[in-house]
Order: structure tokens, then sequence, then C-alpha cells
């Protein structure tokens, strides 16, 4: 009898609504297109559901039927760019997707827009329309992405009652393919025929009025008829001049003892660059290229003094001593709120110089041996240098390692999410490998109890692999001013808790760049470490939503010449051409040996 109820308990479980399976729950339903996977595409509508509860971050997710590209990634990003927009912090909640379809379909990036949509709606409470239907794929700054299958999922809407249909700026001329059959004797030649399209006129003829939506929050007013209130704010970068100063300066002292041993032109105009940065206050610039010219000093001093493997070996085992005694110095120092990104910098330098000693002791010539034994070398110099502005920083307060290493697991869970979305989007390759690095790199401070640069390498990772996609599909122009902006907001909240060098730093060195994807990369790093260091002070506020008096019928969309016409409409995620070429993106990377030392630029 006891076992009859137990099993009779159980099943009433079972047989409970999903809604009543979970405490606090917030839940919003959305409608989505998709294409079906297969020779013969068609467009079908899938429903979502996204329910939120208190929790830790955690983010579970339900398809039925499969999909064919990781909707765990896309997922993941939803809900992190969702509570990054709305000032939330992540790891407070957790997040259940449950995606139903009426068949198999090519899933992921297209319903990254949706996916966040109804994610700011169950975290705000918001009713969404159930006439307005949209597809794109959504970056970490809130942009809206390019995606293919148009014309079918414009179909898919139309014939489920769809009145609105939002796609991504720049989509709306959009081309399908069309094969065309002739006989040539006794044999049939199949040739592909691309017949273009308007979507906006398109659309009018099948009763659907289509729009183009640059934002998650142009998207936002037309399902729910509210936005996001972007934070007022401006900081200043003078605030941080005094302490900036002194980091160029000490910097700049430790270049001298190299130029009197040895001579290198390259160095002297890098130096004369840095003379030039600092007399115009900007001394993070200035730093940075002080650090690439002592690469060069210190790598023709080793040319000159290291000639033997024996004198390599010893070389390579004093900067292993050096490593060794800072990350045991790192490892038990207490960490403050404003501490915690002087501490972190100087670990994930650590972290970097051991990298580099590995790849030196298995360079494959004697030059690259030098090369990487330099950069080591130096890199331990500036997690010193770095280390010499401690005592700059004051009014702080301990937080527990307990903490550091939750939110550090947190942000390396999810670098490995997000390269795994980017990766199955073929995004740039070299971005990518950056980011692999830096993941790997995380792990290890991680179970070397350097949680503080964890955090940081984690918070590179993730950076990397968002601009691999962004940069290989995006309009990357469009993105550095708003980049610019989100980072300047970041910094303005956090300076009501911390003291903000770190990421004020890094706008700085953003402002002096001349290549936009690095200004883009420098202003996306500076936003996340600043709102890492806001949410370890646990004060980070929450976004007001303002209701707006919206009238989708009066949102233009421009008939001009889209600016990725290339994008051939076939089913899924196409690729769009006029990628940027290698030998640009690879300027972008922060952890190459030559990187510094052929233009003005690098990380210190």
């Amino acid at each position: 009898m006891k076992k009859t109820l137990i099993l009779l308990f159980i099943v009433f479980l079972l047989i409970q609504p999903v809604h009543a399976q979970f405490e606090h729950a917030q839940r919003a339903d959305i409608k989505a297109v998709a294409v079906t996977s297969g020779e013969n595409p068609t467009g079908v509508v899938i429903n979502i559901s996204v329910i939120v509860t208190p929790g830790d971050g955690k983010v579970f997710v339900s398809t039925t039927p499969y999909t064919e590209i990781d909707m765990q990634g896309s997922a993941q990003l939803a809900a992190l760019t969702a509570c990054d927009l709305l000032g939330m912090d992540f790891t407070k909640y957790d997040f259940f997707y449950i995606i139903e379809a009426e068949a198999p379909i090519v899933g992921g990036p297209s319903a990254g827009g949706v996916m966040t949509v109804a994610t700011v709606a169950a975290l705000k409470g918001l009713k969404i329309r159930d006439d307005v239907y949209m597809t794109g794929m959504i970056y970490p700054d809130g942009f809206i992405g390019p995606v293919g299958g148009l014309k079918y999922k414009l179909e898919a809407a139309a014939s489920h009652g769809g009145k609105i249909f939002l796609i991504p700026e720049g989509q709306r001329i959009t081309y399908v393919e069309e094969t065309k059959v002739r006989r040539v004797g006794i044999i049939s030649i199949v040739t592909p025929e691309y017949k273009k399209i308007d979507l906006v006129e398109y659309g009018k003829s099948l009763g659907v009025d289509v729009y183009e939506v640059r934002t998650l929050n142009d998207a936002l007013k037309f399902f729910t008829g509210y936005e996001v209130k972007k934070p007022q704010g401006e900081f200043s970068i003078k605030a941080y001049s005094n302490i900036l100063k002194k980091l160029a300066e000490k910097m700049k002292e430790s270049v001298e003892p190299l130029r009197k041993a040895v001579k290198s032109g390259k160095a002297e105009e890098l130096i004369e660059k840095a003379e030039e940065r600092y007399s115009e206050g900007k001394y993070y610039t200035a730093t940075s290229l002080y650090f690439q010219s002592k690469i060069i000093l210190r790598y023709e001093l080793y040319k000159k003094n290291i000639v033997t493997a024996q004198q390599f070996d010893n070389e390579v085992e004093s900067i292993k001593n050096e490593i060794d005694s800072l990350k045991g110095y790192l490892g038990n120092e207490q960490i403050g709120v404003n501490s915690l990104q002087v501490i972190a910098a100087a670990q994930e330098r650590i972290a970097e110089a051991e990298n580099l000693l590995e790849k030196a002791k298995t360079a494959n010539t004697d030059d690259e041996a030098l090369q990487y034994l330099a950069y080591a070398k130096e890199r331990v110099e500036s997690a010193k240098v770095w280390l010499s502005i401690l005592s700059e920083l004051k009014n702080d307060y301990e937080i527990s390692p307990q903490e550091i290493e939750k939110r550090a697991e947190f942000y390396i869970t999810q670098a490995g999410s997000i390269l795994v979305y980017a990766s199955s989007l073929n995004g740039e390759q070299t971005l990518l490998n950056d980011a692999y690095e830096s993941l790997e790199t995380a792990k290890r401070l991680l179970s070397d109890g350097l949680y503080a640069g964890a955090a940081v390498m984690a918070i590179n990772s993730i950076t990397d692999a968002s601009l691999s996609i962004e940069v290989k599909y995006g309009e990357v122009n469009d993105k550095v001013e708003s980049a610019k902006e989100a980072a300047n907001s970041a910094i303005s909240e956090a300076e009501q808790v911390v003291f903000p060098v770190l990421p004020a730093a890094y706008y700085e060195f953003a402002e002096s760049m001349e290549n936009k994807y690095a200004k883009l990369m420098y202003y996306k790093l500076s936003e996340r470490l600043a709102k890492l260091l806001t949410n370890m002070a646990k004060s980070g506020g929450e976004r007001e939503l303002k209701h707006v008096e919206f009238n989708p019928y009066t949102y233009y969309t421009p008939k001009k010449k889209s600016r990725i016409e290339q994008v051939i409409e076939t089913p899924g995620f196409e690729v769009v051409y006029g990628i940027v070429a290698i030998s640009t993106i690879a300027a972008l990377s922060r952890r190459k040996v030559k990187r510094g030392t052929e233009k003005e630029g690098g990380n210190k």
C-alpha cells in the first residue's frame, strides 16, 4: 500500500503543467519563424517559451524536434545579452527555453533576436504581441545580425496571421535561388538562377508590413511598446590621469636600463611616439608604447648575450622563478573591490608570460625562441608595473575568494558556450584561436587559485569569440560609436561604487586606436570589465523601461540598395560576402609576439 501511494504521488508530480514546476517563475511566450531542413525548404512557425526563476546563472534548453545549429549557445547568448541590456546580474537567475517546431529546422542564430526579446519580456513582465514576427541573430551588444531564408520565413509569418515582420537592417533586398532545367539532347542540364526580391513589396502582397530593425530596442518597441532606457552619465578620463600617469612613468623608468645596454631604431620610434602620447595626456597609450619598445630592446639584448643552449635554459629558469614567486604573492594577497582589477591585470599578465615561456621552449628557430622569451620577460615586468599602483587605490573593502571564484567560474562557462556558438557559425578564425587560448588560460588560472585573473581572461575570451561573429557577418563601422557609448555608460555606472581604473585605461586606449576593429574590441573589453566590477560590488542597478508612443506604421524602412545584397537566399544562415581580410583582423591579436612592434597598438 505504501509503495502504491508513493507511485501515485510521483505520477501526480509528472503530470503537473510545466509552469507549475517552477517557483517564483516569470514566463513569456513568443512565436518565431524558421526554415525546414532538407532539399525542399519551407518556412515554419516555432513556439518559444522562456521561463525565468531565481537561480545562479544556468541555462536549460529543450527542443522538439532537433535543430541543426547549436541552440544551447544561442539561448546562452540571449539570456546574457538580455541581462546585460537591462543591467541585471545574470548569476541571480536560471533560464529555461522550450522550443517546439512542426518539423526539423535549421535553428540557432536566426532565432537569437526573438529569444532575447522574450527573455527581456519574461524578466520585466511584458506582454508580447502575437501578430509580430521577427528573424535575426543577436550580437552580445544588442545589435541584430543578418540571417538567411527570409522569403520562406515571411511566407510562414503571413500564413499564421502575422501583420508585422521584422528583418535585420540591410536585408530588405534579397535573392532566392531558383533552378532552371534545359534539355540538351537526351540529358537535362540544371543551372541555378537568382531572383531578386524586395521583401517590403513582397510583404505587402501577402498582407504583411516588413520593417528593418537595427537593435534589440528597435524590436522591443514593435513587440511590447517598451524600450530599455539608456543609463545617463558621463565619465571623464581626467579623473584617472594621476594614476595612469604613474603607470606610464613607471614603465618609462624601466625602459632606461635597456636603452643603455642596446640600441634599436624601431624601439626609439616607439619611445618617441610614447612621449608624444604622454604629452597629450594619453598615459595608458604611452604605457603601451613604452612596453612595446621594451620587448624590442629585450630581444636585442638577448640576441647579444644568449648564444648557448645553457644560457637560454638559465634565462628560462630565471623567468620561471619570477613567475612562480609572483603567483605565490598574488595567490595570498587579499583582494578588495578596487584592488581586484589591479590584481587581475597582474595575474593575467603572469599567465600570459607562462604561455609565452612555453612557446619559447618549443619554438622552431633560435630567433623565434628569443622573441618569445623577450615577450615573456616583459610580460612579467608589466605585471610588476601594475602592482606598483596598488597603494594608489583607496577606500577598498575585501571580497571573499569564494565570491571571486564563483564569478570566474560563471564567465568561464559563458566563454565556453559562446565559443561553441561562434565556431558553429564559422567565426573569424584568428579571433576564435585567441578566444580558445584565453579560455584555456582562464581555466589554468582558476585551478591555480588566481580567480581575479581567471575572470578577466574569460572576459577576453568572450570578447574575442563575440567579435569573431560580428567581424565576419556584421557591419563594424556602425558599432564603434555604440560600443563607445556603452563603455562610457558602464564606467559611469561603476564609478558609483568603485574606482574603475582598468576599464578607463582600456577606454582611453580604444580612443587612441586608428584600427576600427581594435577600437571596437577595447571599447567592449572596457564595458565588460566595468560591469564585472559593478557586479562584484553588488550594486549594479537595473535599467528602467519606458513606454513609448510607437506607431509601427510610421516606422520608415528606406528603399535603398542593401549593404549586404550579396546574401543568397537559401535555407539557414548564409555567408555574407565582403569578409574583412585576415591581415586586418590579425592586428587585433593582443597576444602575438610581433604585434606591437609593427604598428601602434597592444595591451599592457
